[in-house]
């Protein structure tokens, strides 16, 4: 498994802070975009094996709990997998988490992550995280997702999801990660996003339209799909209760 070598445009917040963790549990002698090009190597498919990934109660549910702790109800963190060659079939991909006891699965979301479950238990057993691939063939990340219904966006709920993000998490977190995630959720924002370019973004309180915003901004969303979006990062003048309208085929995004 390498670290996400990807700059160009803006990823799913975590991102950037999983790629510094992560070298502290992964043999990364440096960072994956200061390596020389690598070798193309002959795809192995292995069925029926799981392969343990990153230690589940040193990283993930820190993390995951703290996420709970300060965002529960309207974002969680998840775990993005994605394959660090073209030929690495991710669409047959399975995770598990793993105690001295049991084996859990952990469910694909329709947006493509897996929200990582907090689990009392299985950190106190060390437990891991296994995955039905090699962790070489695979690129972690992660992510916050919103969990928030579609229709109960509001402006003031923006500001408090932000304003919590950028300090509750990090007041939770092990001395270790705070610095990192004050450093990445500083900048944080939700994103609301179409397939479409310049779709509506509606602001409207009670019957009155407050404002219509093109979704102009080019960003991938979890699944690394090319979406365009409006994004809030609680600076916004608008009325508190202003309810975000939407778009049909859209998503909110944290990035």
């Amino acid at each position: 498994m390498r670290c996400d070598p990807t700059p160009a445009m803006r990823r799913p917040v975590l991102s950037r802070l999983l790629t510094l963790l992560l070298f502290s549990y992964l043999p990364c002698a440096s960072p994956a975009w200061a390596e020389a090009p690598a070798q193309a190597v002959q795809q192995v498919e292995v069925t029926g094996t799981r392969t343990r990934l990153v230690p589940y109660a040193d990283l993930f549910y820190p993390m995951a709990k703290a996420v709970q702790q300060a965002l529960g109800g309207r974002a969680a963190l998840a775990v993005q997998l994605r394959g660090t060659r073209q030929e690495v079939r991710t669409d047959d991909l399975e995770i598990w988490l793993e105690g001295e006891r049991e084996s859990l699965p952990v469910r694909l979301e329709p947006s493509g992550v897996f929200v990582v479950p907090v689990i009392d238990q299985v950190a106190i057993e060390k437990g891991h995280f296994l995955i039905n691939k090699r962790k070489e063939d695979l690129r972690v990340n992660l992510v916050l997702v919103p969990t928030l219904a579609p229709d109960r966006w509001t402006i003031g709920g923006v500001r408090s999801l932000l304003q919590d993000a950028r300090g509750s998490v990090g007041r939770l977190l092990p001395w270790y990660q705070k610095p990192v995630v004050w450093a990445v959720t500083r900048k944080l924002s939700v994103s609301v996003c179409s397939r479409m370019r310049d779709a509506a973004v509606t602001l409207v309180d009670g019957e009155q339209v407050v404002a219509r915003l093109a979704a102009s901004e080019e960003l991938r969303n979890y699944a690394n799909e090319t979406v365009f979006c409006r994004s809030f990062n609680g600076d916004e003048t608008y009325p508190a209760a202003s309810r975000l309208v939407i778009p049909e085929d859209g998503e909110v995004l944290l990035m």
